[in-house]
């Protein structure tokens, strides 16, 4: 799952190596087609593209240079700006400030390259840098630094294109990760439902109907284990390792999750492979009766990362608990013999870890093929109880449709009253990317609050482990269900 917190830093990052950290704090952006009276121009704005974890990817206009080199912008294309810091359960007001100060001072800290060797502090934890550690990001264009340091390079610009990351790699440290930058334009989230919009007729006719209820009570602890178990690997005969979307097994990951989906009689499954890099989407469709150009769609992605330098990516409840949340709503219609007024589409992401881009890819297309999406709901870390604390439904505080977050908060209540139903400030996942397009979007999450589960983006992130939590799993995946199968008009 790829999040961020509340907490907002303006500072400006280009990637640079450790060694060139004064050679690249100087760089500033200046527009070529105005007099350079100024640092910064106005048409040097900048324009969200992406989200990566905790850093946000912007564009900037092609008038924009760096002043010391005048590289345009265009082949440049993108700059790294750190927007805002990851919200982790735990964090304290001094955590906060010591980021905030680290990342004004020490932009470099980005680039640093770590054995994970990191020294203790006096109080036995690890430097508050060093809580997560990070990465170098390949944008495409390389700049050789003056000969005074001629053994670095500073990484900038573009979203680094298939062909050309063979040449790349062969001079990249073994911890780089060659990021592509979402380039579907402008960010333009939907403002507002209509009246006579689907949701909000919804809203306005809601009530608890025992048959619903009794599907939604046959959602199968023992059929999720299977699936969830043989995504992260810890299932006997289970070929994974990792599920990253850039690894081989990507692909084997994918045609696992088709061959499922056909076996639950979806009317259509396709593998969109949509980048050369990545491994494809999975969508199953149901054909809606009554109004099948109208699409509710349920996603989750299946690609996973793991611990700084370790093979191992079994991301069970990143995103493998939301996985066989969708493998279980598809059983379910199959076991049921159910169908829709409107098109039910189940669709597992892949790229979703690298930055959003397997659902972006799918709500480019949609938009651009004049698509009607009525809701699009996302199931991200749907496992995790922290101990000693209740089972939760949590919505996003941010990057969603309230009416629509309303609505499902209203289902859940409805559907699933043993789950506490809140707020967190967790986000980023892939409804953000159809929001982002002007669809009706939302996600649920495993917990109010921030992200509590210690072993988040971690080699760790298992099943059989301390936390992982069935009857958590099985809330939330009754709450999903519920919703998608109320927006979709499901047939009883």
């Amino acid at each position: 799952m790829v999040r961020l917190s509340l907490t907002v830093s303006a500072a400006l990052v280009l990637v640079a190596s450790a060694a060139a950290q004064n050679a690249a704090s100087h760089w500033e952006l200046v527009d070529a087609n105005a007099p350079q009276t100024k640092e910064f121009q106005p048409a040097c704005g900048k324009e969200l593209r992406g989200i990566y974890e905790d850093l946000s990817i912007y564009a900037v206009p092609a008038s924009c240079q760096i002043k010391s080199s005048m590289l345009p912008a265009e082949q440049m294309y993108s700059q790294l700006t750190v927007l805002e810091r990851q919200q982790l359960e735990g964090d304290t007001e001094q955590h906060v400030a010591d980021w905030n100060r680290e990342v004004k001072e020490a932009v470099a800290d980005f680039a640093v390259e770590t054995n994970g060797d990191v020294p203790e502090n006096s109080s036995g934890q690890l430097p508050f840098s060093n809580r997560r550690q990070r990465r170098k990001f390949c944008r495409l264009t390389t700049i050789d630094l003056p000969k005074s340091q001629p053994q670095s390079r500073i990484l900038i610009g573009s979203n680094c294109a298939a062909e050309e990351t063979t040449n790349l790699i062969d001079f990249l440290p073994s911890n780089t990760e060659i990021l592509p930058v979402r380039t579907q334009g402008f960010v333009a989230p939907l403002s507002s439902l209509p009246l006579n919009h689907p949701i909000l007729e919804k809203s306005r006719t809601l009530k608890h109907r025992q048959s619903l209820q009794a599907i939604v009570d046959q959602v199968d602890v023992k059929a999720m284990e299977q699936d969830v178990t043989w995504l992260s690997g810890e299932a006997e005969g289970s070929p994974f390792i990792t599920r990253s979307s850039t690894s081989k097994q990507s692909l084997e990951v994918a045609q696992w999750i088709k061959s499922q989906f056909e076996s639950y009689g979806c009317h259509t499954v396709e593998l969109m492979h949509y980048q050369s890099r990545f491994g494809p989407n999975v969508v199953c469709t149901f054909k809606g009766t009554e109004h099948p150009e109208e699409l509710v769609i349920i996603g989750a992605h299946h690609d996973s990362r793991g611990s700084f330098l370790n093979p191992r990516a079994p991301g069970a409840d990143d995103d493998g608990s939301g996985s066989s949340m969708l493998l279980q709503v598809a059983r379910l219609i199959k076991a049921n013999n159910l169908s829709f007024g409107r098109t039910l589409i189940i669709s597992a992401f892949s790229g979703e870890e690298q930055g959003l881009f397997g659902s972006a890819a799918l709500a480019k297309k949609m938009k651009a093929d004049g698509k009607i999406i009525t809701m699009m709901i996302q199931g991200d870390m749907l496992a995790y109880r922290k101990p000693g604390e209740p089972i939760q439904v949590a919505f996003p505080a941010r990057y969603h449709t309230p009416e629509v977050t309303t609505l499902l908060h209203n289902v859940t209540e409805l559907y699933v009253p043993e789950a506490v139903v809140g707020v967190t400030g967790a986000c980023c996942s892939d409804h953000q990317s159809f929001w982002e397009a002007g669809f009706p979007a939302t996600a649920f999450f495993e917990r109010n609050g921030p992200i509590a589960d210690p072993k988040y983006h971690n080699s760790g992130d298992l099943v059989y482990r301390e936390g992982y939590d069935f009857a958590q799993l099985r809330a939330s995946t009754k709450a999903m269900l519920a919703s998608v199968f109320e927006v979709a008009d499901v047939k009883l």
